[in-house]
C-alpha cells in the first residue's frame, strides 16, 4: 500500500490514554487542540512529570511526530497514573 502525501496530509492527530494499565479506544483530534494540550502539559511541572516529543517514521511510511505525556499522581482523584500519547503526522503540522 502506497500512501501518497494528499493521504498523510488528511490524516488527524491521535490520543492514546492509559490509566492505572487501562487502555482506552484511540481518539482523533484536531491539530489545533493537541497543540494546546502539549502547551498546557509543559506549561504545567505540577502536574506533569515528562512532555517528550519524538520524531520517526511510521510503518506505512509516514513521518510522525509522537508525544509522550506523563501525568503527575495525584493530578486526578483516585487515579494514579496516567499517560496520555499523542501521534501528530507531520505533514498536519506543517500544513498549518
Amino acid at each position: 500500500m502506497s500512501t501518497s502525501p494528499t493521504l498523510a496530509a488528511t490524516q488527524h492527530p491521535t490520543l492514546h490514554t492509559q490509566v492505572d494499565g487501562a487502555r482506552y479506544r484511540p481518539e482523533r483530534l484536531t491539530v489545533i487542540s493537541v497543540l494546546s494540550h502539549i502547551r498546557s502539559a509543559r506549561k504545567s511541572p505540577q502536574n506533569v512529570d515528562a512532555v517528550n516529543v519524538y520524531s520517526f517514521t511510521s510503518r506505512d511510511g509516514i513521518p510522525l511526530h509522537v508525544v509522550y505525556i506523563h501525568h503527575a499522581p495525584g493530578r486526578w482523584h483516585g487515579v494514579k497514573d496516567v499517560i496520555d500519547v499523542y501521534e501528530i503526522p507531520t505533514a498536519a503540522l506543517t500544513d498549518l
